[in-house]
């Protein structure tokens, strides 16, 4: 918000320097960004009279601060910080004969959309330049000088922030102005020479015909001011903020008008914005202004009353403020406040939409009183911060999988909503209301998905080799419920050695093998026992090289190689894996603390076997049956060989496994190692049919 410290000083007194104030104004709240002097010279070279010199400070208002967009605003604000009483125009309009009511009709039919219309005719005016003054006001607010008629509104938009729409009288068809919803597909010319497409959940101002308006953006070409026109309607409204940001949005179109409605206007000055721009524009343009205001007012906004505790007060910001200094600070700021018995009695004007409740009144009344005076103070508790189980939780996790070689990267939680797709989920997916683009239409289900495309975009870039994870958010809705939970991916592709010279390419691939002992050294790392991975099929997944993964009889991921008509999609070089883990899951099964055992005192016994079985069976039910029956003995067990060849029968293969026997109690003999290992031969040959190279 630009703001003319000339025309400041038309409605409050200080007498401090500009620079001062603006200091004073910022400790308030209140930011001046920047301040610049405009000479005479350039108010000259810029259209305007070129008679004074000006100082325009640049202000930062906050979203929630729609009333510091006016000059009275800051007027307001600068009063209560220097002590001063503003003054606030008083329009006296000489009015004749017919009524505005006899010449147009106003009906409202989107009150939801609509708080207050109101319109006042002046027939008879002469639109030509602006007088000096007035043009040098427009330009100290950033904006070019069109005619008297216009100027006259944007100039009482700039002063008591109400957005103001003036039409051609003559061009409108009939005498009823229509607030409606915009049809599907209804198109309108604004008066910047754009068609523009609506929709249904747009406003706009109609007449009998057609629509003539934007509402709160932008009137139409058709109804424009002009040389020729001589009677005009002049409008002036309250529209819903949510309504004017998502057009705004919507069209691409921000004008100073739809930034104010989007940071709410006050609808207590609709009325006095319309005789303020009728009294401006008889005074300039001449004119008769017909009698009255046509003024449709159907969800009335009262000032709201709100109490106050003294005690509470002090106890927030910690200080010692005198109730009747309370009540001095909140009436400086045009909050009318009575004490009665220690409570603050305050009612809020309507301009004050941001203030709804205690504490806010006493953050008004801790800024007044300045944040410079407020007490430091030391807890009186010592806190010692720490992060979360959650947290720290996934430090642990970012640990393992970077010592493991893997990079962390981090992905947009927006994706195409076709990515839901790919892992099945399409039914699940979360879209968003209003995309940013077709591309960023929805919320990820997936964290692999978007790995693979992080990967798709560097091997297009001649980066084939990587290995990368990321610990994130994904989001589900199942039965009209939005559920939102963290989950852990990788994926790699490539060789991961490649940078060893000293072995072949081939050595470690990323593949199904690669994902799966990813997945085992992070299950390892986090002790996490009694694991085990069964076949699955999942839609992102290779079908015959996919697995989900096991702790006990949960669930808590999948990984395997993905699918082809995955690697189709995004074009996608070599044989990318990837596994997703569920976070809470995998936190739920973690053990909270570790268990330690001594260092063993007797050395082991290692013995190789080869256990020749069905293709069909899987290693992990050869493993579990070795150990169950070595369990007193038997300390590990380590697959060292698959073979298939002429040997053996060709449905089945031959599991080399090397076997490590210890007791922490003595030294093992042969004997009892051989007895041991005898029985489980036996069990094998006896469970699986196995038989032995």
């Amino acid at each position: 918000m630009r703001v003319s410290v000339n025309w400041l000083r038309e409605y409050v007194s200080f007498d401090c320097s500009p620079d001062e104030l603006a200091r004073k104004l910022t400790m308030v709240g209140l930011e001046v960004e920047e301040s610049r002097s405009i000479s005479a010279r350039d108010f000259e070279v810029l259209g305007g009279s070129g008679e004074q010199d000006d100082i325009v400070w640049d202000t930062k208002v906050t979203p929630n601060r729609g009333d510091w967009l006016s000059i009275v605003g800051t007027a307001r604000e600068v009063g209560a910080v220097v002590g001063s009483s503003v003054r606030l125009p008083e329009p006296q309009v000489k009015e004749t004969i017919p009524a505005a009511s006899e010449l147009v009709k106003i009906r409202i039919d989107a009150p939801d959309l609509c708080r207050r219309y109101a319109g006042v005719i002046v027939r008879g005016v002469k639109v030509g330049p602006s007088p000096g003054w007035l043009r040098d006001r427009i330009i100290a607010s950033g904006m070019r000088p069109i005619n008297n008629v216009v100027d006259v509104t944007n100039y009482v938009m700039f002063e008591l922030g109400q957005p103001l729409h003036a039409f051609d009288y003559r061009q409108l068809h009939g005498p009823e102005i229509i607030v409606r919803r915009a049809g599907i597909g209804e198109k309108l010319v604004t008066i910047d020479g754009e068609q523009r497409e609506l929709d249904d959940q747009m406003l706009v101002i109609a007449d009998a015909d057609r629509a003539v308006a934007i509402a709160g953006i932008m009137g139409g070409a058709e109804t424009e001011i002009s040389d020729e026109t001589c009677d005009i309607l002049i409008e002036s409204a309250n529209f819903d903020p949510v309504c004017i940001r998502r057009t705004s949005k919507r069209l691409g179109m921000t004008t100073e008008s739809s930034y104010r409605f989007e940071r709410t206007v006050d609808p207590g000055v609709t009325d006095l914005a319309a005789w303020r721009a009728a009294q401006l524009i008889q005074e300039i343009a001449g004119g008769e202004v017909a009698a009255g205001i046509v003024d449709v007012y159907p969800r009335r906004v009262e000032p709201r009353r709100i109490n106050v505790r003294a005690d509470r007060v002090n106890a927030v910001l910690g200080t010692s403020i005198e109730p009747s200094a309370m009540v001095e600070i909140l009436n400086s700021l045009a909050i009318e406040t009575v004490l009665d018995d220690n409570l603050l009695v305050c009612t809020v004007p309507t301009f004050r939409s941001d203030i709804t409740r205690e504490i806010d009144l006493i953050e008004e009344i801790g800024r007044l009183y300045g944040y410079d005076k407020l007490p430091q103070t030391l807890p009186r508790q010592s806190l010692q911060g720490r992060d979360s189980n959650e947290g720290a939780f996934t430090e642990r996790v970012r640990r393992i999988l970077i010592s493991c070689g893997c990079q962390e990267v981090l992905t947009h939680s927006l994706v195409d909503s076709k990515c839901a797709d790919l892992v099945g989920r399409s039914d699940e997916v979360v879209k968003v209301r209003n995309p940013l683009s077709e591309d960023l239409d929805s919320l990820r289900v997936s964290l692999a998905v978007n790995l693979l495309q992080v990967i798709a975009r560097n091997q297009a870039r001649g980066i084939d080799d990587m290995a990368l994870f990321e610990v994130g958010k994904v989001f589900s809705k199942v039965g009209g419920e939005i559920f939102e939970h963290r989950a852990i991916a990788g994926a790699a592709v490539g060789e991961l050695w490649r940078s060893g010279w000293s072995l072949p390419l081939e050595a470690l691939n990323a593949d199904f093998f690669w994902c799966k002992g990813m997945v085992e050294s992070l299950l390892q790392g986090l002790l996490v026992r009694d694991v085990s991975f069964r076949r699955c099929e999942n839609a992102l997944l290779h079908p015959t090289r996919a697995a989900k993964v096991m702790v006990g009889d949960r669930e808590i991921g999948i990984l395997g190689e993905v699918a082809p008509s995955v690697i189709e999609f995004f074009d996608l070089k070599g044989r990318p894996c990837v596994f997703e883990l569920d976070f809470a899951a995998l936190m739920d099964v973690t053990p909270k603390s570790a268990t330690y055992k001594p260092l063993p005192k007797y050395p082991a016994l290692r013995r190789h076997i080869a256990v020749v079985v069905r293709e069909y069976i899987p290693y992990e039910d050869v493993c579990k049956l070795v150990l169950q029956s070595g369990a007193e003995i038997l300390e590990d067990v380590r697959l060292l060989d698959v073979y298939k060849g002429p040997q053996i029968a060709p449905d089945c293969r031959s599991l080399t496994l090397e076997l490590v026997f210890r007791s922490f109690e003595r030294t093992l003999t042969d004997e009892e190692v051989n007895d041991v290992l005898s029985r489980i031969k036996n069990v094998l040959s006896e469970t699986l049919g196995a038989s032995f190279r």
